[in-house]
Order: C-alpha cells, then sequence, then structure tokens
C-alpha cells in the first residue's frame, strides 16, 4: 500500500497543477476578450461621436441651426459619459463644448467660417483619439 501513496501524492500534485495552469489560461483569456470588448466599445463610440461631430448645421435658418447643434452637442456629451478613455472623453468633449456653444452670431454666413474651423480643429483632435 505504500507504492501506492507516492503515486496518489503524485497525481494530486499533477492535477493541482493543471487546475492552476488551466485557472491562469482562463483568466488570460477572460482578459484577452475583455480587451477586444473594450476595443470594439471604443471603436462604436468613435463611430458615433465623428458622426456627430461631422454635423453642419444649415445657416438659411439660424434658430434652426442653432438647436439642432446644440441637439447634437448633448449627443456628444452623452456619448463622452460612456468613454473610458481619458483622452477620448476629452477629445469628445471638445466637439461638444464647440458645437453647445455656438450663437446665432456664430451661424451668421459672415461669421460662420470661423465657427466651423474652431469645430473642424476639434474634430481632428477627436479623429486623433479614436486612431
Amino acid at each position: 500500500m505504500r507504492a501506492g501513496r507516492p503515486v496518489a501524492t503524485l497525481m494530486l500534485a499533477m492535477g493541482l497543477a493543471a487546475a492552476v495552469s488551466g485557472c491562469e489560461a482562463v483568466q488570460q483569456a477572460s482578459d484577452t476578450a475583455n480587451q477586444v470588448g473594450q476595443a470594439a466599445d471604443k471603436a462604436q463610440l468613435c463611430i458615433d461621436a465623428l458622426q456627430l461631430a461631422g454635423f453642419t448645421p444649415n445657416t438659411a435658418d439660424p434658430q434652426k441651426a442653432l438647436e439642432e447643434t446644440q441637439q447634437k452637442a448633448q449627443e456628444l456629451n452623452d456619448l463622452a459619459a460612456k468613454a473610458g478613455d481619458a483622452t477620448l472623453k476629452d477629445a469628445i468633449t471638445g466637439v461638444s463644448d464647440t458645437m453647445s456653444n455656438v450663437t446665432i452670431q456664430d451661424l451668421d454666413p459672415t461669421n460662420f467660417a470661423t465657427w466651423a474651423k474652431e469645430k473642424s480643429d476639434q474634430v481632428v483632435k477627436l479623429t486623433s483619439a479614436c486612431s
């Protein structure tokens, strides 16, 4: 009976080693899945944010343009709240702030280019944060 005991101990030790290795493999797989999920979330967030940031108001109706631009800004704020990445969140917020701070005067055709350039600069930062 004594001869069977070292074999049993060895088998138990091998089983424990396999279990520990299995746990590490499960943890690594879980970490990889989380990273892939986070990348997919960031990609979707970027797609949504860039789509909203690409909005150009129709200056023919300044009041409507103002309301639509501010609505898009709020939608961007909502997206920024979902961003786990600080750089991405700041970039989305930058576009949102530019859009929410638009005024009727900014939408006047003589001033529109200045505001549009400011927004464009923020969109470039957003694009960079998404890459």
